[in-house]
């Protein structure tokens, strides 16, 4: 009986969990015509989902005030994040890419694709 409450207690967390995830607010990161970056500047307390468009063999470095939790590629694999003083991570696959961030309220963050 105990191991039912406990399965109950952590599929709810689960649950509950997966859809926090789902309820985060989303951005499109747009470039400016002729432009390698492109920026945001708002509130971060909550997390936000950034959907940015890269293209195979390219390096995405974002500068930020907040931390980036996670990038996954366009086929939903978890990137490694190579950068020392910033966020730095080579992309192996075009397509649309999701990267999840939070902050401290108030931040900036800028996405820059080479």
């Amino acid at each position: 009986m105990k191991s039912k409450v406990i399965k109950a207690g952590l599929v709810g967390v689960i649950m509950s969990l997966s859809l926090t995830a789902q309820a985060l607010p989303m951005s499109q990161v747009v470039f400016a015509k002729g432009s390698y970056c492109g920026s945001y500047t708002g509130d971060l307390s909550k997390g936000r989902v950034f959907k940015i468009w890269l293209g195979a063999n390219q390096e995405l470095v974002i500068n930020t005030d907040g931390h980036v939790q996670s990038v996954r590629d366009s086929k939903g694999r978890r990137l490694a994040d190579h950068g020392d003083y910033d966020y730095r991570y080579y992309i192996r696959s075009k397509g649309e890419h999701r990267i999840t961030m939070v902050g401290s309220g108030f931040s900036t963050a800028e996405f820059c694709a080479y």
